[in-house]
This record gives structure tokens, sequence and C-alpha cells, in this order.
């Protein structure tokens, strides 16, 4: 039996691993409470229903083996929706390089492409997935952490250049518009190949011919309908700015002056936005360093409507892979009809988000729709901007997804989660098999259940 406190625990942040660790909790009796620095739940899952439709700003789909959310979907009521007949019209996107659109069926015997031989015929979107998956020596995504694979934490470009690519093939195959750090130097091929591991292993959970599927409503109404079936649900706009750990319990304060007791914290906070919260005790050695260092990956997406069906007249595909500002310019199709394109989302990576966050949203989307415009006249005062949002100016987010750099996995991923005093953690970035939405429901219920066995 649980004995009482002000509060059993306090969860800090009601994204889905704050969530999900607030269901277990709860499910084995804790009084628990949730707090919210925004006005919404979800952390990094973010239907913008504001434009319209559901334009998914995070989550943008439940990948077919994703059990845990699945199964969360199901329990609430959630209808989900296959997303495989929409999923194919990814495949049609054409190539920028430079000034030059590049279609498809022109690649594999264009002049610009610097794959070897037998990899020709792959376009770079695919290579980058396809390459960490072929050449991968793990043989389960949980093996990512074991020691025997210490040596694989070496930079992408490293391991691609093992690989006998040269400096052209590890540009197109993997720098530019990367969703992983800022070009092959700035990530750890570790973290690519347990990604890629990860994906291997969802096909074999996958339905036969399902590739995926969003929330009817939304992929934000499931961590809605967690919140709702909490008994004291989330206490909103609520930002935490210390937590101290203390031996007979722990004390929250919020950015209101008010104090909140409980015998056990979980934060959720990704490191980008936990650095900026006081911990008492501060934390030690590498774990301090982990929190300080580990970055998130500056993503922001801005969407665009189409006034006119400008890519009918031109010969290319709607969908453009760019090596410049606009990123990867994706045509959405989120209408009851699937191959009608409801509207555009350009996903700026890197240094061009950094770029256009510094800029007002307004110029932001001036800035991507000049860029388009300069890439294909076509599209010449055919679009018209709708919105945006940056994960990286996100003062609750900073940053899309955490990503380690080469060493960075050897150095603090065993160690970076455990808990401190009466204070756990979860998140994305602390899962150890699983990766995206996935990830952080596994990190939740680690934590929901390191909790459990201190009550």
């Amino acid at each position: 039996m649980i004995k009482r406190a002000p509060h059993d625990v306090v969860v800090i942040g009601a994204g889905l691993a704050g969530l999900n660790a607030a269901y277990l909790l709860e499910a084995e009796g804790a009084d628990v409470l949730v707090l919210e620095a925004q006005a919404r739940v979800g952390g990094r899952i973010h239907s913008m229903r504001q434009l319209g439709r559901n334009a998914e700003a995070g989550g943008t789909y439940i990948g077919a083996g994703y059990t845990r959310i699945i199964e969360t979907a199901e329990r609430h009521g959630i209808k989900l929706i296959d997303v495989t007949p929409t999923l194919q019209f990814f495949r049609e996107q054409d190539l920028v390089l430079g000034a030059e659109i590049i279609r498809q069926a022109e690649w594999p015997d264009h002049p610009a492409n610097p794959f070897p031989a037998r990899d020709k015929a792959l376009m770079p979107w695919t290579y980058r997935r396809v390459l960490p998956m072929r050449e991968n020596p793990l043989a389960s995504p949980g093996e990512w952490l074991d020691p025997k694979h210490a040596d694989l934490d070496i930079s992408m470009r490293d391991w691609m250049r093992g690989l006998g690519l040269d400096d052209d093939a590890i540009e197109i195959g993997y720098s530019f518009n990367s969703t992983f750090g800022d070009d092959a130097n700035d990530v750890s091929a570790l973290l690519l190949l347990f990604r890629a591991a990860f994906s291997t292993a969802q096909r074999a959970l996958a339905p036969k011919d399902t590739l995926g599927f969003t929330a009817e409503n939304g992929v934000e109404s499931i961590p809605a309908a967690m919140a709702q079936s909490l008994r004291r649900g989330v206490q909103f706009e609520s930002p935490v700015t210390a937590i101290e750990s203390r031996r007979d319990g722990a004390v929250v304060h919020c950015v209101d002056g008010s104090r909140i007791k409980a015998r056990h914290v979980v934060c959720s906070a990704p490191f980008s936005v936990l650095r900026n919260i006081g911990i008492d005790p501060p934390l030690a050695g590498l774990q301090a360093e982990a929190v300080t260092r580990l970055r998130s990956q500056a993503v922001t997406q801005v969407y665009l409507r189409p006034k006119t069906p400008y890519w009918e007249h031109d010969g290319h595909a709607p969908s453009l892979f760019t090596d410049s500002l606009p990123g990867m310019l994706a045509a959405v199709r989120s209408g009851a009809n699937p191959s009608t394109i409801t509207h555009f989302a350009a996903w700026v990576t890197g240094h061009h988000a950094v770029e256009i966050d510094a800029l007002s949203e307004a110029d932001a989307g001036r800035l991507v729709i000049e860029a388009i415009a300069a890439i294909r006249p076509a599209a010449r005062g055919q679009l018209e901007f709708i919105g945006l949002h940056s994960w990286g100016s996100d003062p609750y987010a900073a940053g899309a997804w955490a990503y380690f750099r080469p060493g960075e996995i050897n150095r603090y991923a065993r160690i970076m989660g455990k808990p401190h005093g009466r204070i756990h953690f979860c998140g994305e970035h602390l899962a150890r098999s699983s990766r995206g939405m996935e990830a952080a429901m596994e990190s939740g219920e680690r934590a929901g259940g390191e909790v459990l066995t201190r009550l």
C-alpha cells in the first residue's frame, strides 16, 4: 500500500513521456500531479488545428509497429487512420541541387550523382536510410548501447568514408538537409545505426501492407485523451524553475512562486530545457555534462497553401528535396481524397532553421516562398504563407529531437538518465530500444517503474 503525502509524484511535462509515466503510476494507486508549462498537452506532438486542417508539426505519423502508442489510442477510443495510401505520394518528389531540379528518372545517369555503381538508382533521401540499414552490424535496436559496438560512435562522415564513399557522396548522401545534426561531421554513426535497427524491427511488428497511421482529429488527440483520463488532469501554464531533492521528499518550484511537495518527481523536460531548471543538489559528473551538452535538432516547419496546381504545368513533382533554404518541401494530403494536395510543409533544418528563426513569422514565410520561386519559376506568385512552427525557438522544447555527436553515446548514453535522489528522468532522448513517439512512451514507462519500486 502506498503511503499518502501531499502528492506521491509530481510529473513535469505533459508530453507522451510524462503522461505515460503518470498513467502507469496512477494505475498502481499513486497520487500524481502533472505540471505543464504551456496551455496545451503533447509536448513535441502538435497538431496545428488553427490552420484549418491537422498540419502535424510533430509526431507526423504513427509507425505501424508503434505498439505502445497504438494500444494507448485504442484504450482511449482514438480512431487511427491508415496513411499508407497517402505515403505513396511521398515518393513523388524531385531533387534540387544548386539551381537545377533533377527528376528521379534522370538521377541514375546524372553527372552530379556521386554514388557507387550499385547505388546509382537511389535518391539521396533514400540513400541515407538504406545505407545504415544495409550495412548495419546491430542485430537489434537495443544493441546500440552494447560496448562491443563502441567503435561505431564516430562521425557519420568517418563511417561513410570507411565504406569507401568520397566527400561528394557523403555531402549528397547525408549532409545537406539532414535530420540529425548540421552535417555528417555533427552526428554519431551509432545513432543512425540504432535508428535503422529500430526501423527494421518495426517492419516485423507492422501489419501486412500497413506503413503507419494518423489520428482522426490529429495525433495530439492521443496525449489529450491521456491527460483527460488522469484523476487530477493537468495543471497548465505552470513552468518549473527549480527542483529540490531532499531526504524526506522533493519540492518543485514554479514560476508563479508556488512550491509543490511530493515524494518523488518525474521530469520529462528535454535536456535543452532542463539545463535552465535549477536542481538542488546539482547534478554532477557526466550526467551534468550530458544535460549541458546534448543537442536538439533545429527544425522549423513552414506551411504554405497553393493558389493553383502549378506543378501540373512545369512537369516536376509537387514535392522537392532541396539543398537550400526550403529543405524538404512536402506536398501534404490531409483531406478525404489522398490524391488532393491540401497544403505544403517546408521542413527547414539545421543552420537554415536557425536563420529563419531570427526573423518574424511573416518574413520567414516570405523568404521561404522566394527561395522556392527562385528554384521553380512556376511557383512564383502561387504560394500563400499560412503559418509556421519553430521547435528551436519554442522555449519548452528548444529543438525537435535530441541527437548525439561523435563520442557522446559512449560518454553519456548509459548514465545520463539515472535517478538523481528523488528525481527521475524520461523523454525520447532516454529510451533504450525505441525512437520517436515510441521512445517517449518507453522512457515514461521506465521512469514510472523506477518510482513505483521506491514508493
